[in-house]
């Protein structure tokens, strides 16, 4: 059964038409839980508004190293979903790692493992005892989110991977549109009753992502061979306590081409099904800062909320937290997860005993203040380097 999904119209009374809602707005929306990655959520935004208008498909590949916001972008369209009343038919959405597709022993794709994570999201959408019609006009308005999409290459280590081959041809399959027989149960006639769906999956928006760590080692060194005709850029640095270095910097937007896609192991038909390949950017000392200070999954407004329980204001100085980032930063391959570590160093044994640390003082209103200073950090990276 293929459900008309190409009206813009509103979804209910007194909600916008979707067509108003355009990629400016949806960007809005998602910068409220993803920094620092404005380029890649404009992208994101692009395709949102293409699958939720239902005119064209809005495949995208995200290529980022860990912690650079891969799955948050993902986690955020969710929640643009739930908090947008307008994308309420759109709420089906599912995450899943790329090797749970693929029969390992059988070598065969199994969309049933996919179609069946989206029924579930689905029957939390419609009514408790669902039809046939409302689960597949629910489920084929979905967007499905691949994660890890680069351990599924086609070539590992120099050799073929056939299990990389079957999953790429498989997705590629469902991302041209193909109407998938699905076996569940519905309600008919207030009976529970067993059937299978045709659920096309022409309407369903797929976002891919994985971290290709091999990818960028291999486009670094086919820039730096001599003769490549290519050369990193450099760029002067200003530190948070006031130094100056200058920094050589490879950047994999600035020198990927799609050829280096397809000597890594993606197949050219299945690459050729996203729209866009974005990339995202490695997250600087800058950008991680603002994350630091300013993310609801920030480590220090977790701690602040933990010290907040105990009576406690805790607060940062400025360099201090640009002090960490810079630190962070130097961790190019996990971004904004070395902020965790970083911070989790200086951190710590405040948590642990608080009442015995020289630096807490008395506060407003009978609470009690402790601040994380620039000396704290210095000493902390120091001890951590000796």
């Amino acid at each position: 059964m293929t459900t008309d999904n190409t009206s813009s119209s509103s979804t209910g009374e007194g909600l916008r038409d979707l067509a108003s809602i355009t990629p400016p707005t949806i960007f809005q929306e998602l910068q409220k839980g993803v920094l620092g990655q404005s380029t890649s959520l404009r992208y994101t935004s692009v395709a949102v508004y293409k699958h939720t208008t239902g005119k064209v498909p809005g495949n995208i590949l995200l290529i980022g190293n860990s912690g650079t916001g891969k799955t948050t972008i993902m986690n955020n369209i969710q929640r643009m979903y739930h908090e947008v009343d307008e994308y309420r038919p759109f709420r089906a959405m599912t995450i899943i790692n790329a090797n749970l597709l693929v029969d390992a022993e059988r070598l065969e794709f199994q969309p049933a493992r996919l179609l069946t994570a989206v029924e579930q999201r689905a029957r939390a959408l419609v009514s408790e005892q669902p039809t046939a019609e409302e689960l597949v006009a629910t489920m084929e308005r979905a967007t499905i989110c691949i994660d890890e999409i680069d351990k599924m290459s086609s070539i590992v280590a120099g050799k073929p991977n056939a299990i990389g081959v079957v999953l790429q041809q498989g997705l590629l399959t469902l991302m041209e549109g193909e109407v998938v027989s699905h076996r569940t149960h519905v309600w008919e006639d207030g009976v529970e009753r067993e059937t299978v769906l045709s659920v096309d999956t022409r309407q369903m928006m797929f976002i891919c992502g994985g971290a290709f760590e091999g990818l960028y080692d291999q486009v670094y060194l086919r820039v730096i061979k001599p003769g490549s005709g290519e050369k990193l850029t450099s760029e002067a640095i200003q530190t948070a306590d006031g130094q100056v270095r200058i920094e050589s910097r490879f950047a994999l937007s600035d020198f990927l081409k799609p050829e280096d896609l397809f000597e890594y192991g993606m197949v050219p038909q299945f690459m050729a099904r996203f729209d866009d390949v974005v990339l995202l950017r490695d997250l600087d000392a800058r950008v991680l800062k603002e994350i630091l200070l300013k993310s609801v999954d920030s480590p220090f407004l977790r701690s602040k909320r933990y010290f907040d329980v105990l009576g406690i204001d805790l607060e940062i100085d400025d360099v201090a937290a640009g002090m960490i980032a810079e630190e962070a930063a130097k961790s190019t391959r996990t971004g904004a997860r070395a902020l965790r570590t970083v911070f989790g160093r200086i951190v710590n044994r405040l948590e642990f005993d608080p009442w015995n640390f020289e630096g807490l003082e008395d506060g407003a209103e009978g609470r009690r203040r402790l601040l994380i200073s620039t000396e704290m950090v210095r000493r902390s990276i120091a001890g951590r380097k000796s």
